[in-house]
């Protein structure tokens, strides 16, 4: 469906694409020829695609608009983990060597299996290279640290379509299911379980068996 008419009473948001399932990647001049594409960040803010830019032509009969050259905006959010330094490093590097790095925009809304391969998916995306605006750590007490940070594309992006083997597992394991509906194979097994204090007093002063006295 193209569009909504007037007769659209609801809408159900299950059935619209979902800004949370943009995923970026990115690689670097220094990575190697076989590295996968790495976790860059997620949707932050507002991004913008194809924005045509136009001129005002004043006419003696009104104002026209020329068409003029597109341009393309990633902001991605980038969250930063332990141990974890190359990424941040990398950009740092671009910034201060003022050098180009790429950037792979996925659109998990539209991934598919692999009719290569069933067991595994592939995602449609676009392909850009920009010059980080910048890496300011957001260090905000008790929150994350972060960075929003700004690509504006060079040029044009180019589409295509990328598959699992290609990426770093980080990018959809963690990039992905932010959002996706978890089962009981993906949460536990991470922390240790807290004794109720009772059971846990019960437990230590168990030599009394007393019937009566243990309720």
């Amino acid at each position: 469906m193209a569009g909504f008419t007037a007769s659209d009473a609801s809408i159900d948001p299950n059935s619209m694409n979902l800004a949370d399932k943009i995923v970026y990647g990115c690689m670097f001049p220094w990575d190697k020829k076989d590295d996968l594409i790495h976790l860059l960040g997620l949707q932050a803010a507002t991004s913008t695609t194809d924005s045509l830019a136009t001129s005002a032509v004043n006419l003696k009969g009104g104002t026209v608009h020329a068409p003029g050259a597109t341009t393309e905006t990633f902001v991605v959010d980038s969250y930063w983990r332990k141990g974890d330094t190359y990424i941040q490093r990398s950009l740092r590097r671009c910034v201060h060597e003022k050098v180009h790095m790429g950037i792979f925009r996925f659109d998990f809304n539209q991934m598919v299996k692999d009719p290569k391969d069933p067991t595994k998916f592939v995602v449609p995306g676009l392909y850009g290279q920009a010059y980080p605006n910048g890496v300011p750590q957001t260090e905000a007490v008790n929150n994350l640290l972060h960075s929003n940070i700004t690509y504006n594309i060079d040029g044009e992006t180019q589409e295509g379509v990328t598959s699992q083997d290609e990426m770093e597992p980080a990018l959809y394991q963690i990039g992905l299911k932010l959002y996706t509906y978890a089962h009981n194979t993906d949460m536990g097994g991470t922390m240790e379980p807290i004794a109720d204090p009772l059971d846990a007093y019960k437990g230590t002063n168990s030599q009394n068996t007393n019937p009566a006295l243990s309720k």
